[in-house]
């Protein structure tokens, strides 16, 4: 029998159904147009990359904004409205520090993105908890296989196979990173719950980066 966990970031009252409210739309709206800034800064080759080719960066940033959404936004959401289903209280709040922090190391070339988290508020078993955990690196593994799927037959040279290929690699990369077994990654919530569950995300997780390297 499930043990119950208590989930007490925040204390709200109980949504009706998958809900937002406008501080959180406002919040994930800031997150997703800062990020998409700093995965195109960073793609370009750092701020000396966009002066040197503003052409490119102009190019990279729709590429850099279905790469947020895809890896970032759909993670969240993933965790948000599985936590909702469960008759939690659930809302997206940014870490301003983290989005400055993204920026500054984009400038240098290099991503980095801790943009913030979903808060989560009731009393959940320990497989609903450990689901919520995995939800979101679940979705970013599913989006990277589609995606590198995508890339491995039509080609790496080709144009959809670069952005199938970039964004698969970077839901790849951010799911992987997600399930580090030490708190307050997802993988520690999910190794807790079940570890057959950690171990084939870490190894589908693993499987899409090597293919990258060595196919794409």
């Amino acid at each position: 029998m499930d043990s119950s966990y208590k989930i007490t970031y925040v204390q709200q009252a109980k949504p009706e159904g998958f809900t937002f409210s406008p501080i959180e739309i406002k919040e994930i709206v800031v997150s997703v147009l800062v990020l998409t800034l700093a995965f195109a800064i960073a793609m370009t080759g750092g701020a000396q990359g966009v002066m040197l080719y503003p052409v490119l960066f102009v190019v990279i940033l729709p590429i850099s904004a279905l790469a947020v959404i895809s890896a970032f936004l759909l993670h969240e959401l993933a965790h948000k409205f599985l936590a909702q289903k469960y008759g939690c209280w659930a809302e997206f709040r940014y870490w301003q520090f983290g989005l400055l922090i993204a920026l500054l190391f984009s400038a240098m070339g290099f991503l980095f993105a801790a943009p913030g988290a979903v808060v989560i508020s009731g009393y959940v078993k320990r497989s609903e908890y450990g689901k919520i955990s995995a939800a979101g690196p679940a979705v970013n593994l599913s989006v990277g296989s589609g995606l590198v799927g995508v890339a491995l037959l039509v080609g790496p040279d080709t144009l959809i196979g670069f952005i199938c290929s970039t964004i698969g690699f970077i839901n790849a990369f951010i799911g992987g990173f997600n399930l580090i077994p030490v708190s307050p990654f997802d993988g520690s919530k999910i190794v807790m719950w079940n570890k057959g569950v950690y171990a084939a995300l870490v190894v589908t997780a693993i499987s899409l980066v090597v293919t990258y390297y060595l196919w794409l």
